[in-house]
């Protein structure tokens, strides 16, 4: 029998057994490629599959969006973590617009003084316009990665309520379609907030207060349905909001000392809001927002009750040559509240201006 003859010929499998291989597939590039193999392939996958897990999250690097009158170059990098790769996607939508938040797979551009805002799925290149931003908006808060934002719902649920926290001072929300944002007020100064299973999570230093989404349009100040109290060792230290599909946490990050030749050494404080364990959670923690958890069970190469930490490394000035600039990308084990390192990732010789951002890619 010739050799040749032995190889099945994969592009005329039957369209349901196409299918049925595409959905055990779970990473989203690995998706991408498997239905560029060929047309029949293509054609019998989903272009927008729902059986994908969510995804590991990509490092977007800081670019110059306030170059309001000037061309940039339109190219955006994604460092690929786990596939040590940096992505280069051609973003002309972000030309003389600033991403100030990312959430589930859409980052949020808005314009110098707020006139134009919008959302973009830099993979599928859907762009949703939200209302623009007021006169009460100061173009300081659009920095890169400065803002948050959350989704109460899918964006293709019309009910879906969009948030943005605009760092101390503003809540602000709005409906596809809406002509206008929603303003609220905290009534003192928030660290941080979230929406998890139609709530909306406040943080301030010592407390967290929550409040269910469909009643934040019939107010105009935030009361809160629920209060949690802290407990002290979280109250001075750095903390933000990590929310994933295991449940809301508050971690605290207090560093010790400076950041040198080694790792920097940090205490970490968690606070689980609603859910029993952390111990199958891995923590994607960065400089800027946002902050992401995922199950350890969706990925083979995750390492649960670990932290994943970003940070920018900067020359010492002292010691020029010695320390080199460029994004750190630290994995602890979350052992009894201290951080221990398992290995550090120094790959992205970036000059870091900014802190980087971490984004998880979707389809949706």
């Amino acid at each position: 029998m010739d050799s040749l003859s032995e190889f099945r010929d994969w592009a005329n499998l039957p369209p349901e057994i196409v299918e049925l291989i595409s959905e055990k597939v779970k990473y989203i590039v690995d998706y991408v490629r498997f239905r560029a193999v060929c047309s029949a392939w293509r054609s019998a996958s989903l272009p927008k599959p729902r059986h994908l897990p969510p995804q590991l999250p990509w490092l977007m690097l800081p670019y110059d969006g306030h170059s309001w009158t000037t061309r940039d170059d339109t190219t955006r990098f994604f460092y690929d973590v786990w596939e040590s790769k940096m992505r280069e996607i051609l973003l002309p939508e972000t030309e003389t617009m600033t991403c100030c938040a990312s959430y589930r797979g859409w980052l949020l551009l808005v314009s110098y003084k707020g006139r134009e805002v919008s959302l973009l799925n830099p993979l599928t290149r859907s762009e949703i316009e939200l209302p623009a931003f007021g006169t009460w908006f100061d173009p300081y808060y659009i920095g890169f990665g400065k803002s948050k934002m959350t989704f109460s719902a899918d964006l293709t649920d019309p009910n879906c309520l969009i948030t943005v926290f605009l760092e101390e001072y503003w809540v602000i929300s709005c409906r596809i379609g809406d002509r206008i944002w929603k303003r609220y007020y905290p009534r003192k100064e928030l660290v941080d907030a979230t929406c998890y299973n139609g709530r909306l999570y406040l943080l301030y230093e010592g407390e967290v207060k929550i409040i269910e989404s469909n009643k934040l349009e019939d107010r105009r100040a935030l009361v809160p349905e629920l209060t949690i109290v802290l407990e002290p060792e979280l109250t001075a230290v750095k903390k933000r909001f990590v929310e994933g599909k295991s449940g809301v946490y508050v971690v605290g990050v207090h560093p010790e000392g400076k950041f040198l030749y080694q790792f920097q050494k940090q205490q970490l404080k968690f606070k689980k809001l609603n859910t029993d364990t952390c111990d199958s959670t891995a923590i994607f923690y960065g400089d800027n927002y946002p902050c992401l958890a995922l199950s350890s069970d969706d990925w083979d190469s995750l390492d649960g009750g670990c932290l994943y930490m970003e940070h920018k490394r900067v020359p010492d000035e002292l010691k020029l040559e010695a320390v080199k600039s460029g994004y750190i990308l630290h994995t602890v084990q979350m052992v009894g509240g201290n951080a221990v390192l398992m290995y550090e990732d120094q790959t992205l010789p970036y000059h870091p201006v900014k802190p980087a951002m971490w984004f998880q890619p979707s389809f949706f």
